[in-house]
């Protein structure tokens, strides 16, 4: 539901700093709310991210508000072969990456790191593959910012396309690789899509490690677009003792528009997405108490409109602005994300991220400051259900 403000917003849309707002209570080895972002597009956010207002919108709400505090990024594998000019949003895979770990940096999140191949060329030896990854790794902590955890292989059953006793080599070596001091980062095993034949895949990669894992990640995507506990069960029931005891990270999920897990066409609506974040909030990490839970993605770059029409991706939790240093507007979904609370959508104007309608129809979120909290340019904020101005709390623009 998405509510009226009236005469409180004039022809600018404004979009506001909060405090951090209590976290609806969950299991002790769970979070309550989604904690982490997987967003291969965060440097390029509104075109670039030292200029974007969604970069300062989602400092300002996500990260300081207490919610987002890790971040994921899937790297071509071998990306320090290339020339790096520095840190370049629009240059090439190496470049990429280091204004992904600066941007990451600047926001104080803890980084991971999980490798992939996106040209189609893959490691022709676990020599060299652990090679690229210890420059990888240096490379991160000569720029400050030290990779924390790492997973061998993005997706190795979907995207990845490995074998699982290959996958199982290269996580072997990841973990090797880790468990020198110079790097001290941990490995999370699996990251697994929960598609069919998930059980067995996990199965035979368990059997192929030469370590035991502290840490199982997984991509739900099946289970959240069927509503369906029943994929995850699937890779949970087949873990080393049935799972019982394990650290499970949801280390890639989403909730899709208008498209499949398999990419097909499919009528979900925003409503749907709203609907399917919902359930992943609300059921699936109620019932499973994922440790960790990383969205993917929050906006996509260079303005790009997440839909069905010439755009693959529909799962972004904002859409961008028109114009340069204008608000990005959220989805419905993006409030559910937020703080995960049954109803979030229809809270009163107290809520940290609420919703107005602007006169172009869209979205647009509002977060609010406790009283005395304000700085810059400051006014009343409507309370009791947007309709009374009241002087009780102020409202904070991001310049």
């Amino acid at each position: 539901m998405i509510r009226t403000l009236g005469a409180c917003v004039a022809a600018v849309c404004l979009i506001l700093v909060l405090q951090a707002s209590p976290a609806r209570a969950g299991g002790p080895a769970g979070t309550p709310y989604v904690d982490g972002i997987s967003d291969q597009s965060l440097p390029a956010w509104d075109g670039d991210f030292s200029e974007s207002y969604f970069a300062r919108l989602f400092s300002a709400v996500w990260v300081r508000g207490g919610h987002i505090r890790l971040a994921r990024y899937v790297a071509q594998w071998d990306l320090m072969r290339e020339a790096s000019g520095g840190a370049n949003s629009h240059g090439d895979y190496h470049e990429k990456l280091e204004a992904w770990l600066t941007d990451v940096g600047s926001l104080g999140l803890v980084p991971e790191i999980a490798l992939t191949s996106y040209d189609g060329v893959y490691p022709q030896t676990l020599g060299e593959y652990q090679t690229r990854l210890s420059e990888l790794l240096d490379l991160a902590r000569a720029m400050g910012h030290p990779v924390r955890y790492v997973e061998a292989w993005n997706e190795p059953n979907g995207q990845g396309a490995q074998t699982a006793a290959h996958a199982a080599q290269l996580t072997n070596s990841a973990a090797a690789l880790c468990a020198q001091e110079a790097y001290d980062c941990t490995v999370v095993a699996g990251n697994l899509l929960d598609g069919p034949g998930v059980g067995a895949y996990e199965q035979e990669y368990e059997r192929a490690l030469d370590f035991r894992p502290t840490i199982w990640g997984v991509h739900p995507y099946y289970s959240v677009e069927l509503e369906s506990e029943a994929p995850l069960q699937s890779f949970i029931e087949n873990l080393p003792g049935g799972g019982a005891g394990e650290r499970i990270w949801f280390t890639e999920v989403a909730a899709h528009a208008c498209t499949d897990f398999g990419g097909r066409l499919v009528d979900n609506g925003e409503l749907g997405q709203d609907r399917r974040t919902r359930w992943l909030v609300d059921t699936l990490m109620r019932n499973r108490k994922p440790e960790h839970v990383f969205y993917y993605a929050f906006l996509l770059s260079e303005r790009r409109q997440p839909g069905c029409a010439g755009e693959p991706e529909d799962d972004a939790l904002y859409q961008p602005s028109a114009a340069p240093g204008t608000p990005d507007a959220p989805r419905p979904a993006a409030s559910y994300i937020w703080d995960g609370q049954a109803g979030a959508l229809a809270a009163e104007c107290g809520e940290p991220l609420s919703y107005t309608r602007a006169p172009d129809g869209r979205a647009v979120a509002i977060a609010w400051s406790s009283p005395g909290e304000a700085t810059g340019f400051s006014l009343p904020v409507l309370a009791n259900g947007c309709t009374t101005l009241t002087g009780a709390s102020t409202a904070t623009f991001i310049p």
